[in-house]
């Protein structure tokens, strides 16, 4: 009996801290269920900008942390088995020992080297977009102060739409493009982002995609809004570069610009009306319907579509 304490020391050792853990948070939960409080906060909230990335950030840290986890467990797992064979009296050779638990090592590590790669390269890609509608929703303030409202991470069916506007010039559904500058050649060059009405063209990269995607998106969102305002709603087009300077070469029904020029949006073109305060408020309440927080209790708002 006393042969088998070092391999059951091993095993207490490693799984005593995780149950440990779970017994802490289990009995915390239950407590704070238990709890006579309730939240303050009565009114539906909206979301900020970039929620959905935030939360999808989050989401990848925890995968990456469990990831570190399992590098770190398995080899004390692959410890404590082979102590228990050698214990029992059954141990293979060490031929078969360095095979099988170096095998089965290197195949994990290389396996969760590869997927922390990968993930950190996400969680960089969703800081980065995150950082841009952060940058885009700072510089639309100017909107607000003019009588528009703006809203952000707007739910549809399969995808969202960054931020929309509603100001006097109308209805803008906005897809905001974060995307790093080099840092060899001119800088003046590298500043540059030029569009000919379907494609951007960056100094080292041209995306023909975003374009196509804006004007998706503002359809869909005319169509919603028409339904359900009972007027018609035409949504333009906006693709916002924070940070670039923007020059437009050919006319498109997709508007480039670099956020801090979004004075336009105030101003109604030659062939609308501008939108009074009824219909901004009219529209705006039912773009909020799209973009609810879950309620203090957790539940989301049934009158939005669900999260993606």
């Amino acid at each position: 009996m006393n042969s088998l304490l070092l391999p059951a020391a091993v095993v207490v050792v490693v799984l005593l801290p995780m149950l440990l853990l779970l017994v802490a948070v289990l009995t915390w939960k239950a407590l704070n269920r238990r709890r006579k409080r309730r939240s303050p906060l009565t009114s539906e909230l909206l979301r900020p900008p970039a929620y959905g990335l935030t939360e999808r950030i989050e989401e990848l840290r925890w995968d990456l942390g469990s990831l570190l986890f399992a590098i770190g467990f398995l080899p004390l797992m692959l410890l404590a088995i082979y102590l228990l064979q050698e214990t029992l009296g059954k141990p293979p050779g060490w031929t078969t020992t360095l095979v099988i638990y170096g095998a089965t090592l290197l195949l994990t590590l290389g396996y969760c080297i590869v997927r922390g790669i990968r993930l950190a390269q996400q969680i960089t890609a969703y800081r980065d977009g995150r950082d841009g509608e952060w940058a885009t929703a700072q510089l639309l303030e100017p909107v607000i102060a003019g009588g528009g409202r703006v809203l952000h991470d707007i739910q549809a069916p399969g995808f969202n739409i960054d931020h929309v506007v509603i100001a006097p010039g109308g209805v803008f559904a906005i897809e905001t493009k974060h995307r790093l500058k080099p840092t060899t050649g001119r800088a003046l060059d590298n500043a540059r982002v030029s569009f000919d009405g379907k494609a951007l063209h960056f100094p080292d990269w041209t995306d023909t995609k975003t374009a196509e995607q804006a004007a998706a998106q503002a359809r869909w969102l005319s169509e919603r809004l028409t339904k359900s305002t009972g007027i018609t709603v035409k949504a333009r087009p906006v693709i916002a570069l924070p940070g670039w300077y923007v020059a437009v070469t050919s006319p498109s029904e997709v508007w480039t610009m670099n956020p801090k020029n979004s004075g336009f949006m105030l101003k109604p073109g030659r062939d609308r009306a501008p939108l009074d305060k009824a219909d901004i408020q009219r529209i705006a309440f039912q773009v909020e319907q799209l973009c609810r927080l879950p309620g203090p209790d957790g539940n989301a708002d049934a009158k939005g579509p669900a999260k993606r």
